[in-house]
């Protein structure tokens, strides 16, 4: 026996085809205004603080102005062409890459070894790490004020120059030598960026099984290659969140640090693009030259944002 399922008439299913054509829009006009309403205070306040000042940035380095003289001249490209001969710029930049290539690198591997230490199950697990947080809670100039008194400026008066003469070892004089002050600066800035990357490479060790390290830890495998096939490829590509997120701490944060322990000293050999930007608009009243710089500092950032994208294709296959 057959039983024949009743035919809707034409104008009903026209009816209920219409109906639904009609809400569709409806329900897509709300879920776009909902969007608008929660998107749109944030829009605004990114345009309003960064896209229109790097706009305005941009175009004051095509002028030279010093506040003084009225509305900015516009002069082309005189500000890169002055760039270009200045050999002040050239030793900024070249310290900005020491700076970042000597903190950036300790800053990954030291993280990634707190982050297993803290990883583990022991005893007083929850004060390491507390303490590890600490640095989280400062700010670079509150740290260099700290670390002013650690370092202090002569020889064997400082706290940790104190502690090195313990050990009968001449101890360096850290913000008064043009070769230890800017490894003093990467210390502090190290320090700083500490907590915030061992807290992303811990979330990135802890969603490795504890069974599959166990079972590795009964078949013999010992801690180097437990770390070599189970831990980095577990954490590899948190390397490059880890790496891009201190470049930006070591870019930006160089500034504070300059301008309250060194003042871009001794030699110039601490003076950083940021802060030679900042000696140039506020010091000599350039802001023009001083937007051609940080034009230029932008362009180092995405150069080296873009060798770090480069050489992660390579190395976390």
């Amino acid at each position: 026996m057959v039983t024949r399922i009743p035919q809707m008439p034409n104008t009903a299913v026209a009816s209920l085809s219409s109906s639904t054509v009609r809400a569709k829009p409806i329900s897509s006009r709300h879920d776009g205004l909902a969007a608008a309403l929660m998107i749109g205070p944030n829009l605004i306040l990114f345009t309003t603080f960064v896209v229109v000042p790097v706009v305005a940035g941009l175009m004051l380095s095509f002028t030279t102005w010093d506040i003084t003289n009225g509305f900015p001249k516009w002069v082309g490209l005189a500000n890169y062409r002055r760039m270009y001969s200045d050999p002040l710029v050239w030793t900024s930049v070249k310290t900005t890459l020491k700076f970042i290539v000597v903190g950036v690198v300790p800053t990954v591997v030291i993280s990634l070894g707190l982050a297993m230490l803290i990883n583990f199950r022991f005893r007083f697990v929850g004060v390491v790490r507390s303490l590890y947080l600490i640095p989280a809670a400062m700010s670079f100039a509150a740290s260099a004020v700290v670390w002013r008194f650690l370092f202090l400026d002569g020889p064997g008066y400082g706290v940790i120059n104190y502690v090195i003469s313990l050990f009968g070892v001449t101890p360096p004089d850290w913000l008064g030598s043009p070769t230890w002050a800017l490894y003093a600066l990467d210390i502090v800035t190290i320090w700083l960026s500490l907590p915030i990357a061992t807290i992303l490479y811990l979330a990135a060790l802890q969603r490795i099984p504890d069974a599959v390290i166990e079972a590795a830890m009964l078949d013999g495998a010992g801690p180097w290659r437990r770390v070599r096939f189970i831990i980095w490829p577990g954490v590899r590509y948190m390397t490059l969140l880890v790496a891009i997120i201190s470049l930006l701490a070591f870019t930006n944060g160089s500034f504070d640090l300059v301008n309250i322990l060194t003042k871009g000293g001794p030699l110039y050999a601490t003076q950083t693009l940021i802060y030679y930007i900042f000696v140039n608009g506020f010091s000599y009243g350039a802001f023009g030259y001083a937007s051609a710089l940080s034009v230029l500092l932008i362009a180092l950032i995405g150069g080296i944002l873009l060798l770090l994208r480069l050489l992660s294709k390579v190395t976390l296959r």
